[in-house]
């Protein structure tokens, strides 16, 4: 008997440690799936001297656009301060990720070529749901990519999904989106999967972006002077 409630003794000892041991983890868990920011992002995207736009010849700077990004919540502390620093970072892009500023959440900002003013618009947690035809070949640059440009197969049609607020409740929507925009949407949402589109591009060498503004004027002046002969 003695022996036998030592063994019991020590069985409920071993198991409150356990309970003990683990109920931090759930906790911190749960914290991780809200997609509110930790305090380290917090105090990251609140630092204007430490905050960046990164770059994929950065080792460290790399790490983090290499990573998946995990779920946002709309409207929770410090997504304000991301999307004005994102919004800041952009320069001439067209389209930006929070991972290329440093916080590993889904959340992207797309300029909508396909809505009469073109604005900037940000979605949070957006999935492709499904793609129509077929891929076609095209140019793309990266704000994190300094080496230049390459040719990407990218989708023309594809049906979105991403959160939205209505009515002061979080919900999906879903969009269909066509043509260049399209294929914006396509390249920041792989930001968010820890792929940059150097790693899906044609087997065709980059074009230093010198050589591809180069490109692009000539491009232009031939169209001009097209138009100028046809009229």
């Amino acid at each position: 008997m003695k022996s036998f409630a030592k063994i019991l003794t020590v069985t409920l000892c071993t198991l409150l440690l356990f309970s003990c041991a683990s109920a931090p983890k759930n906790e911190g868990k749960e914290k991780a799936d809200d997609g509110s920011m930790t305090e380290a992002e917090l105090s990251y995207i609140k630092d204007t001297a430490a905050r960046h736009l990164l770059q994929n010849d950065v080792e460290k700077d790399n790490e983090i656009l290499r990573k998946v990004s995990i779920p946002a919540k709309l409207g929770a502390e410090g997504y304000d301060v991301l999307e004005k620093f994102m919004l800041a970072s952009l320069g001439t892009g067209v389209g930006i990720a929070a991972p290329q500023v440093g916080i590993n959440r889904r959340v992207i900002m797309v300029q909508r070529f396909d809505k009469e003013e073109k604005p900037f618009e940000f979605y949070y947690n957006i999935e492709i749901k499904k793609t129509y035809g077929e891929k076609v070949v095209g140019w793309e640059g990266c704000l994190s990519i300094p080496a230049g440009f390459g040719q990407v197969e990218r989708w023309q049609d594809i049906d979105i999904e991403y959160d939205t607020e209505v009515d002061g409740k979080i919900v999906r929507k879903s969009e269909n989106i066509k043509g260049f925009t399209a294929v914006i949407f396509q390249h920041e949402t792989d930001h968010l999967n820890g792929i940059l589109f150097i790693d899906i591009k044609t087997a065709d060498p980059l074009m230093t972006r010198e050589e591809y503004r180069e490109m692009r004027m000539k491009e232009k002046a031939e169209k001009e002077a097209k138009e100028q002969n046809n009229e």
